[in-house]
């Protein structure tokens, strides 16, 4: 016999796998092969041996257990849970050349109790075809377990594997059937859609599920850096950075954008100063922060007042933002015919 070491991190996972896996008395039964029917006696003896492996795992006398394990496939081959079986502890053994042929046995034995490590092992390889063999064996699985949100699941997470996302998004619809919609149901939707480059369905993703629940945070940043990236309106931007700010009201590049957009729309300029002029007590020197208020005392003819700030923002000013401050500049210094 082989002697085989584990480490305690695979060790305690044996454990934990076998516990949880539950293989029942109908699934230990396997469909014989053709020419390898057991006798009612080699069937009982299988039974109890199998049951003692079992028994053995959870008391954790590993190597006693494997010992069992490759006896009970010694007597029946062509059982679908022992082939399991052996790819787990051979896994646990870091044999996984050798684990592979018992997962694929497994699967071909009994492919909707155990297509996850067979799975798993295509869908990690640097193969394509064997990628694609996943994706097929999945596939296939899929079609009988409709209901099964483990099945689907697995089955989305390989599409994303390989990019194909819209199949992926395609499958949320089926999981959602399952699970309800909820929160990782529109962290999804909003995912895949972001990954296409579909920001129009990304942002109604988001709109869609603060509907449901407005106080969640991460969906709150979720809609205000979408609405940043495609450039939404400032009426928007108002909205997102607001709802922002009452989970979060000390943070200065809140109320910064906040004030800017406030100040763009034209829509409370004395809310927008007062926000601004927090900005700049707190970070005097931040050249983006004085900018707004700058540009905010611009907007309310107090040209004086703008042109201190802004030469203060282009004394502060990095390379990336001088070129909008410059604009800023010359705009308030016209103003002022100087």
């Amino acid at each position: 016999m082989t002697i085989y070491h584990l480490s305690k991190t695979r060790y305690i996972w044996l454990i934990v796998w076998v516990l949880l896996s539950g293989a029942t008395l109908s699934s230990v039964h396997a469909k014989p092969a053709e020419k390898d029917t057991l006798s009612v006696e080699e069937e009982q003896q299988f039974l109890y041996y199998f049951y003692e492996a079992q028994r053995l795992i959870q008391k954790e006398d590993i190597l006693p257990a494997w010992e069992l394990t490759q006896f009970c496939y010694a007597l029946n081959p062509n059982n679908a849970t022992v082939n399991n079986y052996m790819g787990v502890f051979l896994d646990a053994f870091d044999q996984k050349a050798e684990a592979i042929g018992y997962f694929r046995r497994a699967f071909e034995l009994d492919p909707n109790e155990y297509w996850y490590q067979y799975t798993l092992y295509l869908l990690n390889s640097e193969d394509k075809k064997q990628k694609k063999n996943a994706i097929q064996n999945l596939e296939m699985v899929a079609k009988t377990k409709l209901k099964d949100e483990n099945v689907q699941g697995m089955l989305q997470k390989a599409y994303v594997h390989i990019g194909d996302y819209k199949k992926a998004l395609a499958l949320q619809d089926r999981l959602d059937s399952i699970v309800g919609y909820n929160a990782m149901s529109a962290m999804q939707r909003y995912r895949l859609n972001a990954l296409m480059k579909n920001s129009k369905q990304a942002i109604y993703e988001v709109e869609r599920y603060l509907e449901e629940d407005p106080n969640d945070v991460q969906f709150q940043v979720f809609r205000a850096q979408l609405y940043e990236q495609t450039h939404q309106p400032s009426e928007k931007m108002i909205e997102a950075y607001t709802a922002l700010l009452r989970f979060d009201s000390r943070n200065l590049m809140l109320m910064n954008n906040l004030a800017w957009h406030l100040c763009l729309s034209n829509t409370d300029l004395d809310q927008a100063e007062s926000l601004s002029r927090t900005t700049i007590m707190q970070e005097p020197s931040n050249p983006t922060y004085l900018d707004t208020y700058a540009w905010i005392m611009y907007k309310k003819g107090d040209y004086q007042t703008a042109f201190f700030y802004i030469q203060r923002a282009l004394e502060n000013a990095t390379d990336e933002a001088k070129e909008e401050i410059t604009m800023h500049y010359k705009a308030i210094l016209k103003k002022l015919k100087l």
